[in-house]
């Protein structure tokens, strides 16, 4: 919820804004500067798949001068469809008047290759651009925002503007350009020009063009120029130090010890004389009874709690903090001026406080950096306090117990403004609180009359204790109480608040207790499927909004949710004493910590859950562990039960509906096989006495051909549909119609591929003459079944969980199609399956034709053999009375 903005400060707003807006108008010059290079550019074009938003960057170009204070920027925009009409048709340059100045040279529209100049002053809209103004900071910057007309498909925006002047807080120059976007541009270039005797140091970061170095005019002149540059797609949950795209930091100072004394020399406030602030000072001390750490705790909270965030941030207040003596007088400041007025205060009790400069969103990489003031964007306090360090962030509201177990939101680097610092020193976000709640159910029976009771009780310490009196003193006891019975009659319809919520701030240990109770009518609800069970389902809803959903792989890092400790007890009292199924799950590594059990007691079963990240950020190397991890954690956290007419039992049953519908199904395939089996069929009698075994490549399907029935049959009991728990968690569901009719296609159709397995086995072992056609079918079919049951996987999906699958879903399709391909090609082609598969049902019908074959060769071959033996005989008595 935003907070309103008084009257008075909005009134300051206003009139420091008219004062601004009147030396804040756009000026239009054709002429360029005279300092300019000139650049040389590729003419191509983008791949269709690589533009976004229906236009293109053609030409991004910035030229920088150091010495004149002024950048040039040039940029040309083609627009490549309708969606770029609507998208690329507006032209936007913020700039902040109070130093700059905004002077347009160029606007041209190019249509078939004609030009078109578009430029006029009276175009031009200057809006005030407070894109903080929710976070109670005011920049001062403008708009010079200008709508053109009659864009067309295939047009080309051409525009060129010059910003003159600097924040003249920086005594030196520093800047960090990029040479990429989540958008491919066709040509960029970019310049910097200056004096010889100005020490320019660079820096790169990923694949920054080569560096081109010249001297023009006496001016060095650095050039970087690349083209077609490479894009980088967002991802969800990116940590804010995540940086891929190529770019160089430029910085003119040296180290860091010249942003220490760069910051000393903007706090140069003497309140030593500042009536104000000695009152102050007095009244601390007066609290504090001569205890310095009292005196710390009462300073801080002052600052923290009576001093409010709002920060008028125009020029060189951007980075220069008010006087103590202003800040304390006026009630309000930013970050810089909190931090300011704190380190006078503690200062003038002899307690060590000192300004640090830390960048929220580079953190730790902070290091990784050239040195200069520009990279900070936020501003906090040390405390040296009898050899220990306090680190304390002043914007910070709300914060009790003691001052030195504050909690501190960042791990980063960070520069003390210290006289005689020179280095960086490293911070640690410690993970000091957590969030513990009781929730008990008191379980009425499933009687209309009987209802059910809930009470929740939260402990909420250190940090989360802070957030929580955050949200309390914004929104009220009152909003918190009806967001909290909103959430939980969406959980459970029926429920109403049986007693007002109850909330105790212990702000000495700085422990919120909270207390809600609850009263539900209709705990149990009646089964779509089954209308005499009833179903009641609790969940570990305090984790499931600590867990981050991705679905695939990414090189991205994943930021996660921390500091986070979450322990959450889900007490059931039921009506009677049931058996439940003691369970238990660990999974603990080095990033996070899921632990859960189920147990039950007499008449109560206890849900524990407990959830602790220990670190702040993923690294790719650990998110497709996470992506298993978090879906097993997901399913854990919803705990169903139903009453069966005698007890309420886990909803890990067997289905018997299924198990009849797979039934019935599994007798009408057996029946089918059979009959295809023993239909008769002819045999080619020499086929079969000249039948080849099995083997050469044949062997390679038949292990596959062997194992598919074990691994179909797996394949269903892991996939649990078969369970009465997986059934009844449909029928919650508002699509249940679009479910149950994809877990019986499931069923039927993996019995029929069980079936059809064995009969495939059977066929094949038996070398039947009609294994090669039905092999061929089952390959086919097996295919379809994966693809439809992807298509509709994703489909469902989308539709339920509103989740996108990837292209990693067809896998698996592509894999049996691609088996399939070629083993349908070898049954057509090989001259093996020819020769191996011929045999016919009956077995008795080719196998008598074959003894009888085998009788009849056997005779004849005895006639012929009787003869030969004759003829022999014949042959000697012939001989034998020749020699007589």
């Amino acid at each position: 919820m935003i907070k309103k903005i008084t009257l008075s400060v909005c009134f300051i707003l206003a009139m420091v804004s008219l004062a601004i807006a009147q030396k804040g108008k756009v000026a239009i010059n054709p002429q360029l500067p005279g300092w300019l290079q000139k650049v040389n550019v590729v003419n191509s074009k983008p791949a269709y798949k690589n533009i976004q938003d229906g236009y293109y960057l053609f030409l991004f170009e910035k030229q920088n001068n150091i010495e004149t204070k002024e950048q040039y920027s040039h940029i040309i925009r083609e627009i490549s469809n309708g969606t770029g009409v609507q998208n690329g048709s507006e032209i936007s340059v913020s700039y902040d008047p109070s130093y700059e100045k905004l002077v347009f040279h160029k606007l041209t529209i190019w249509r078939d290759n004609k030009p078109m100049d578009k430029l006029s002053l009276q175009n031009f809209k200057i809006l005030q651009n407070e894109k903080e103004l929710s976070r109670f900071i005011y920049s001062g910057l403008y708009t010079a925002y200008l709508i053109l007309d009659d864009i067309r498909k295939g047009d080309r925006i051409e525009y060129a503007y010059t910003i003159k002047g600097s924040n003249p807080v920086f005594p030196k120059y520093s800047n960090t350009i990029y040479f990429e976007g989540n958008s491919q541009i066709v040509n960029v270039y970019n310049n910097l020009i200056f004096k010889p005797g100005r020490n320019i140091q660079t820096k790169n970061f990923n694949d920054v063009p080569a560096l081109k170095k010249s001297v023009v005019n006496g001016l060095n002149v650095f050039e970087w120029q690349n083209s077609m540059t490479k894009t980088y797609p967002a991802n969800d949950f990116e940590p804010s130090d995540y940086d891929p795209f190529a770019r160089v930091q430029v910085s003119e100072y040296n180290n860091w010890q010249e942003i220490v004394d760069w910051g000393l020399s903007l706090q140069q406030y003497n309140s030593k004389n500042s009536a104000i602030i000695n009152e102050k000072v007095a009244e601390l001390k007066l609290k504090a009874r001569g205890n310095k750490e009292k005196y710390l705790e009462l300073a801080t909270r002052f600052v923290q709690d009576e001093i409010r965030y709002m920060g008028i941030e125009i020029g060189e207040y951007s980075h220069r903090p008010n006087s103590p003596e202003k800040i304390l007088k006026q009630r309000y400041g930013d970050c810089k001026d909190k931090s300011t007025l704190l380190c006078n205060l503690l200062n003038a009790n002899g307690i060590n406080a000192y300004s640090v400069f830390l960048s929220t969103y580079l953190k730790k990489e902070t290091a990784s950096l050239l040195p200069s003031p520009s990279i900070f964007n936020h501003e906090t306090v040390v405390v040296e306090l009898d050899d220990r360090k306090i680190y304390i962030d002043p914007t910070v509201a709300n914060q009790r117990g003691s001052v030195f177990n504050n909690y501190f939101p960042y791990t980063a680097k960070v520069l003390v403004i210290k006289n005689g610092n020179k280095e960086l020193t490293e911070t640690t976000q410690q993970n000091l609180g957590k969030l513990k709640s009781l929730v008990v159910f008191n379980v009425g029976d499933t009687a209309n009359t009987s209802k059910s009771t809930l009470r929740i009780t939260s402990y909420y310490s250190n940090n989360y204790a802070d957030n929580f009196r955050e949200n309390l003193n914004t929104d009220g006891a009152d909003n918190i109480e009806k967001s909290y019975v909103k959430y939980y009659s969406n959980l459970y319809p029926g429920l109403t608040i049986k007693e007002p919520i109850e909330i105790q701030d212990n702000e000495t240990e700085n422990i919120i207790t909270v207390t809600e109770h609850y009263e539900i009518d209709s705990l149990w609800t009646r089964s779509e499927t089954d209308q005499s069970k009833r179903l009641a389902y609790f969940y570990g809803d305090l984790i499931n909004d600590q867990i981050i959903s991705i679905k695939k792989f990414r090189n991205a890092p994943l930021s996660l949710k921390f500091p986070c400790t979450i322990e959450q007890e889900v007490r059931i009292i039921l009506p009677e004493v049931w058996d439940f199924k003691n369970e238990n799950i660990n999974i603990d590594n080095d990033n996070y910590r899921f632990l859960y059990s189920a147990k039950a007691k007499s008449n109560t079963l206890t849900l524990t859950y407990y959830y602790q990240n220990f670190t702040s950020v993923l690294q790719p190397n650990s998110i497709n562990d996470y992506i298993k991890d978090s879906k097993e954690i997901l399913n854990t956290l919803s705990y169903g039960i139903y009453w069966n007419g005698t007890g309420p039992v886990e909803n890990d049953g067997l289905n018997f509906k299924l198990l009849s519908i797979a039934f019935l199904v599994f007798l009408l395939s057996v029946f089918i096989a059979f009959y295809l089996y023993t239909r008769k069929t002819a045999f080619n009698l020499e086929a079969v006495k000249n039948a080849w075994r099995l083997g050469g490549w044949l062997a390679l399907p038949g292990i596959g051909i062997t194992l598919n029935p074990v691994i179909i049959l797996v394949n269903a009991l892991k996939q649990g549909i078969y369970t009465d728990k997986v059934w009844q968690g449909i029928q919650l569901n508002t699509h249940s119609l679009l479910l149950n009719l994809s877990v019986i296609f499931t069923v039927v159709f993996n019995v029929i591929l069980f079936v059809f397995s064995i009969f495939i086995l059977i066929s094949f072992y038996k070398r039947r003459d009609l294994f090669p056609k039905y092999y061929i079918v089952f390959l086919i079919f097996s295919f379809l079944v994966t693809l439809l049951d992807t298509v509709a996987s994703i489909y469902i999906n989308k539709l339920v969980n509103n989740e996108v699958l990837g292209a990693s879903e067809f896998y698996s399709v592509l894999r049996i199609g691609i088996f399939a391909a070629i083993w349908i090609t070898y049954l057509l082609k090989s001259e093996r399956v020819k020769q191996t598969f011929v045999f016919s049902y009956p077995d008795s019908e080719w196998r008598k034709a074959v003894v009888q074959d085998l009788n009849e060769n056997f005779r004849i071959n005895n006639l012929e053999q009787k003869e030969n033996i004759i003829k022999e005989q014949e042959t000697i008595d012939t001989e034998e009375n020749e020699r007589l």
